[in-house]
């Protein structure tokens, strides 16, 4: 049964490439006419218009500019011939009108299946996030009520709250640069204890999929693997972006054999596919190297992911750098509007000083936490001692801005008591359509924030 549809790379030629080829169709009907009918080269007598088939052939293939533009240069080539002696029969006008308007036509809808395919491209990768979010959410839920059945009613443990636990110590701690190297023991510990496993290793992959050869952490000792980033078995994770055991490997007879065999490999992948590093298991319990246990292992690499992922986005950064990052998404997004009329929305909340005594540390916590796969936040200083959060929430349309507002009023009346009429904190929204730029969109609700604050 067909479950994943299958990815379509289409990638436009090189504009060189575009110009050569409709250069090419362009002349290769007046040549052909000139080779094998030279008393009518140009097929005025024909009963086809063959001239035609330049323009509509270059406007399917590249688009509206040069299926107009083929047909312009045929058009001028067909008033050059009588003047040059090649044929006596004067510019047909109502031809020539045909041409360019087969040209921009057949362009027009080249470029309208373009920007449709495009944009389903984009909603589909947004809905593919958010269901890999879902299905990680899924497994690890189902894992954790198989545990529970397994075990005595009276044993609170569940593989759930363990890992809401690891990722409350993550949300917890001092933001830190480098996540991994903070909390690898957490995180290898967390592993070994849930997917009992003896022994071991953490390394790192940078965002060029390159494995550092010295690992991070390691429990049950360091085996000794000379060339881990050369490993077939990691090699085979980082480009497959999933579990590989050795099961597998000895499926495909594997000629590598060392003292201590790689039993896994876990890759800890967000959802947004991003491998922040891979986990080797060289050492577990026999009974444990079954299906149901690496299965387990793999969801755990997964959401482990997504909790390093979370991690690094609250480790401190420059301000102008994290403003840059959040730019650049913004534009992204503004950009989609413009093309392809994919629309987002842009809420920010201006914070001031003091909401009946609750800091603005707590509020920016309630704030990130209720933030979805795509969505991006940001926090900067509007001046005497107000703060705004801006928060990017694509393919998101203007009317989920009530719905949005109501939720959080909710959540924070509920958690902090705040009655946000009365409280000071304010809502703002834009509708990111491409029409505004980026740092336009910032800097009109940034005004807007301090002229409020001034009154």
């Amino acid at each position: 049964m067909v479950t994943q549809i299958e990815e379509v790379n289409y990638e436009a030629p090189p504009v060189w490439m575009s110009v050569l080829e409709s250069v090419v169709i362009t002349a290769l009907i007046p040549a052909i006419g000139w080779l094998f009918n030279p008393q009518d080269p140009l097929f005025y007598d024909s009963p086809f218009a063959w001239l035609i088939a330049a323009p509509l052939l270059a406007g399917l293939r590249y688009g509206f500019i040069y299926g107009f533009a083929s047909a312009l240069a045929t058009i001028a080539f067909m008033a050059l011939a009588p003047r040059m002696g090649w044929i006596d029969t004067a510019l047909p006008v109502q031809y020539a009108i045909g041409l360019v308007l087969t040209g921009m036509v057949s362009g027009e809808f080249t470029d309208i299946w373009r920007r449709r395919f495009t944009q389903m491209k984009i909603i589909n990768e947004y809905q593919a996030t958010r269901l890999a979010e879902f299905v990680r959410n899924y497994h690890v839920l189902r894992v954790s009520h198989d545990q529970l059945a397994e075990r005595l009613a009276a044993n609170p443990h569940n593989l759930r709250d363990a890992l809401l636990a690891l990722a409350e110590r993550f949300h917890d701690a001092d933001p830190v640069e480098d996540v991994l190297t903070q909390h690898s023991s957490d995180l290898l510990s967390f592993m070994a204890a849930e997917g009992r496993v003896e022994q071991c290793a953490l390394y790192r992959v940078d965002e060029k999929h390159c494995v550092e050869r010295q690992p991070i952490d390691f429990i049950g000792g360091q085996a000794r693997h000379t060339d881990v980033a050369g490993h077939p078995m990691v090699r085979a994770c980082i480009e497959q972006g999933c579990m590989i055991s050795l099961k597998s490997e000895m499926a495909e007879d594997s000629p590598q054999q060392t003292s201590h065999p790689m039993l896994a490999v876990i890759p800890l992948i967000d959802v947004n596919d991003r491998i922040w590093a891979v986990v080797t298991v060289t050492e577990m319990p026999f009974v444990d190297f079954e299906r149901g246990n690496l299965h387990l292992l793999a969801v755990l690499g997964g959401n482990l992911g997504d909790v390093i992922a979370e991690g690094y986005e609250r480790a401190p950064t420059d301000h102008a750098l994290a403003r840059y990052r959040f730019e650049e998404r913004l534009k992204r997004w503004a950009r989609y509007g413009a093309r392809y009329r994919l629309s987002s929305l842009l809420m920010a909340y201006e914070i001031p000083g003091r909401i009946r005594g609750i800091s603005n540390e707590a509020l920016t916590d309630v704030v990130y936490e209720q933030l979805r796969a795509l969505d991006f936040a940001w926090t900067t200083d509007a001046g005497d001692d107000t703060q705004i959060i801006y928060v990017l929430m694509p393919l998101t349309p203007e009317r989920g801005a009530a719905a949005y507002r109501e939720r959080m009023s909710r959540m924070l009346n509920e958690r902090f008591g705040v009655d946000v009429a009365n409280s000071g904190l304010v809502f703002h929204q834009r509708h990111v359509t491409g029409k505004q730029s980026a740092s336009v969109l910032l800097a009109d609700i940034r005004r807007q924030a301090e002229n409020h604050a001034s009154v």
